[in-house]
Parts: structure tokens; C-alpha cells; sequence
């Protein structure tokens, strides 16, 4: 449970960074696979140096692929006003479907039994074992208090849930475009290092479909979570928590792993309903005045 919470709390964070801004980043699974295996095709190449200095080199190219992909959706947003909710997800889906190309194609492991890399000589050391926990969680709950600390205590942070309103964050200077851009480029920075964070320390290479849909649960965490940085914790831990369940409730009894899906989707229509009848009252109290 803990385990699978990891890149669900990062893609969760990815979310809420954009979210903030008033942007929509739809493109967190794409982002996720390259990632992954940007940052694994970095391991297979590199040289024999201190396992430290190596993860350090990985994280830092996933982390970079991810700001690649999602910066592709905000150039054509600021460039040619094209909405970043359609190409993030547009490109998220392409990227998914070539990387699985690579991966039953020239990056296939002769030896697998199914289509995945090679294996990485690089992993988070486990806690806990013989579970699947590793030491990957640390750097979840690292961004997610840095996160809540720099949306609530900086000028960055004040600046982005003004830039939500964009006539009144460019009537008092302040520059949304610029806002825009960093803040995509740090969702889509953080959702491409928790693609190599789950690698290194579950799989130890890339497997086709590894992600299970981490990208668009995510943004489930997220609105959950109220884009809250810390309630993302408790929020993905729960999630998390319905799939391990219905997992070993599905050895336990007849109970199927689908039903976690029906709860998951409740919840998140309970919450997008509660949502909804809230700006419906807002609208009737503007209407008063």
C-alpha cells in the first residue's frame, strides 16, 4: 500500500503545482513513462561511477524529460494559444504508445518474458522488507512539504494563485506567461522523476505499462486532496489503500479488483459534486450583491 502511494503522491504534487496556476496538465502519465525511460536509458549508458552520483545523474534526466514533454504544451499555449489540456493529453497518449514501441522493439531484454528494458544496476535501498517499500517514500514527502511551504511562504507561491486570474495578475505586473512556464515545467519535472522513482525502486527497469494509470489517478489525489500539498498524503495513501485491498480481497473472497475501481469512482464523483454545488452557491451570493 505504502509503496504504490510513492508515485502517487509525486504525480498528485505534479498536479496541484499546475493546478495552482489555474493551468490543467492532462499529460502527467506521458510524462511518467518518459520519465522512466529517459532516465533508465541514461543508467544503461553510463560509466562506471559511485552508485550516489549515478541515481543523482538518473533522477536529475527524469526529471528533465518530464519538463521536455509538459514545456511542449505550454510553448504552443503561450505560442499559438493552443489549450494545454488537449495537448498535454494528446501528447501524453503519443508518448505512451512510442515508448511501448521501443520497449517490445530495440530496448526489449532478449531474456524477458515480456516487454521491458534491461535491468539497471541502480536501487533505492527497501524498508521493511520483504515488502515492496523503499526509500523512494522520502522523496515524496520531501516535495510535498517543499511544495506547501513554497505556494504559502514565498512570492512564487503568491504569485502563482494570482496568475489563476490573468486581467488582474497583469494589471498589478505581474508576469503570467512567465508563471505559466515554470510551473508546467515543474509538474511535468516532478511527474518524469516519480516515473524513474517507482523504476528504481520496485522494478529496477522500465515494464511496458508499469505506470497502471499513476498519471490520471494523480489528478484524482489531487482534486481530493483540495490541491493541498500535505492532505495529498493522506489522500493517495487512501487511494493506494483501495487497490492494495482489493487485491487481497480478490484472493480472499469472490470480490473483484473492478469493484476498487466503482469505489474510486464514487468518491471522486462525491468530490467533484461537492465542488460543483460550491460554485453554484458562490455564483447566487455574487448574483445578491
Amino acid at each position: 500500500m505504502l509503496s504504490n502511494s510513492i508515485p502517487l503522491i509525486m504525480t498528485a504534487i505534479a498536479a496541484v503545482v499546475s493546478f495552482s496556476s489555474g493551468l490543467f496538465n492532462l499529460g502527467l502519465e506521458g510524462q511518467v513513462y518518459f520519465g522512466a525511460f529517459f532516465g533508465t536509458l541514461t543508467a544503461l549508458f553510463l560509466p562506471d561511477i559511485p552508485s550516489f552520483f549515478a541515481k543523482m545523474i538518473v533522477l536529475l534526466a527524469a526529471f528533465f524529460a518530464g519538463m521536455m514533454l509538459s514545456g511542449v504544451s505550454v510553448f504552443l499555449k503561450i505560442k499559438l494559444n493552443i489549450d494545454e489540456l488537449i495537448s498535454s493529453f494528446l501528447l501524453s497518449q503519443a508518448t505512451v504508445h512510442i515508448i511501448d514501441y521501443f520497449l517490445n522493439g530495440p530496448m526489449r531484454d532478449p531474456s524477458a518474458g515480456l516487454a521491458a528494458s534491461k535491468y539497471i544496476d541502480l536501487s533505492f535501498s527497501k524498508i521493511l522488507p520483504p515488502s515492496q517499500l523503499h526509500s523512494g517514500i522520502f522523496i515524496s514527502a520531501f516535495f510535498c512539504f517543499a511544495l506547501y511551504m513554497l505556494m504559502n511562504y514565498s512570492w512564487f507561491g503568491l504569485e502563482t494563485r494570482i496568475a489563476k486570474n490573468r486581467r488582474f495578475a497583469e494589471y498589478i505586473g505581474v508576469d503570467v506567461k512567465g508563471v505559466w512556464v515554470l510551473t508546467m515545467l515543474i509538474s511535468g519535472g516532478i511527474a518524469g522523476l516519480s516515473g524513474m522513482v517507482d523504476v528504481l525502486g520496485v522494478h529496477s527497469r522500465v515494464v511496458k505499462g508499469f505506470s497502471a494509470g499513476y498519471g490520471f489517478n494523480g489528478i484524482a489525489v489531487a482534486l481530493i486532496a483540495r490541491n493541498n500539498p500535505i492532505l495529498v498524503i493522506p489522500a493517495a495513501i487512501f487511494f493506494s489503500y483501495l487497490e492494495a485491498g482489493s487485491q487481497v480481497a480478490s484472493f480472499m473472497s469472490d470480490i473483484t479488483p473492478e469493484m476498487s475501481r466503482i469505489i474510486q469512482g464514487a468518491i471522486f464523483y462525491l468530490v467533484t459534486a461537492e465542488a460543483i454545488l460550491d460554485f453554484i452557491a458562490k455564483r447566487k451570493v455574487k448574483k445578491i450583491w
